[in-house]
């Protein structure tokens, strides 16, 4: 029984219907980019009138340029980062309880194949379904502000921007799938699970902003994995290497939690 397969065709609409849902979000945000230079002055403006510290908090800064392509794609990559996460987190929570909910897991452990192998087959899968959303999520996003970039932008400093943002981005999505994976392997019942990754996001997402409201909270965003992939810091000064271990040191021990929980779990069989 191929469960790599028979996973990766089950999540293939819903791979789709994120890509297609993100792409058109990023398709509409870069159709009014062409019309920010003539609201510079408007929106320059209003930024100022915001305090310092809360346009910290919302990853603004004083000089934020909306008709620049990399200021304004900044703004707006925010909240595609935040796709970014909760499909990833959605994917790693569903991934192993599914077969729970929909009664199905009995069938699944009549096959001759370990825990371990449904466990890894279906992170594989869901890796994959991920990174194959994250490449022509990227890909289409720089083809489109190629097309409405300011002039005197060079490509290499397009495609370079453009590429640690989705990096960044990515490397999110991965962590809150992985985190995922955990909650998949604990739980015996499927409804909530969604709503668990997704509160989860934002719990970290509000303990970054507050992270930026005094010095002495600055500790609080190393909890808060978004902060770590902003996007208009990843323009500024690039990723963090710091963040990128951290990240990656997260995402190896919640799978070998997943898989030592999933391992000693009392499965839901009718």
């Amino acid at each position: 029984m191929n469960i790599f397969k028979f996973e990766f065709r089950r999540g293939l609409k819903t791979m789709v219907y994120w890509t297609v849902s993100t792409v058109s979000i990023i398709a509409m945000f870069m159709a009014l980019f062409p019309s920010m230079s003539g609201m510079k002055d408007i929106i320059s403006t209003e930024i100022n009138s915001i305090p310092p510290a809360l346009l910290e908090a919302l990853n603004f800064s004083e000089a934020v340029d909306f008709s620049n392509i990399f200021d304004y794609s900044a703004y707006c990559f925010q909240y595609i980062a935040m796709a970014f996460a909760m499909y990833g987190g959605i994917l790693g929570v569903s991934s192993l309880i599914r077969e729970e909910g929909e009664g199905t897991i009995e069938f699944l452990y009549s096959k001759p194949v370990s825990r371990e192998k449904i466990l890894w087959s279906k992170v594989f899968s869901s890796t994959i379904l991920f990174l194959i959303y994250s490449v022509f999520v990227s890909l289409t996003t720089i083809l489109m502000s190629m097309v409405v970039k300011n002039e005197g932008i060079e490509i290499s400093e397009l495609l370079r921007n453009m590429g640690n943002i989705f990096l960044g981005i990515t490397l999110l999505g991965y962590i809150f799938m992985a985190i995922g994976v955990i909650i998949s392997s604990a739980l015996k019942k499927e409804k909530g699970a969604t709503s668990m990754i997704v509160g989860l996001f934002f719990s970290t997402y509000i303990i970054g902003i507050a992270s930026k409201l005094k010095e002495s909270l600055d500790w609080m965003k190393y909890i808060s994995p978004y902060e770590w992939v902003v996007p208009a810091n990843i323009i500024k000064d690039g990723i963090e290497g710091k963040f990128i271990i951290i990240g990656v040191v997260i995402i190896i021990i919640s799978l070998l939690i997943a898989n030592y929980v999933y391992k000693k779990k009392d499965l839901n069989i009718n």
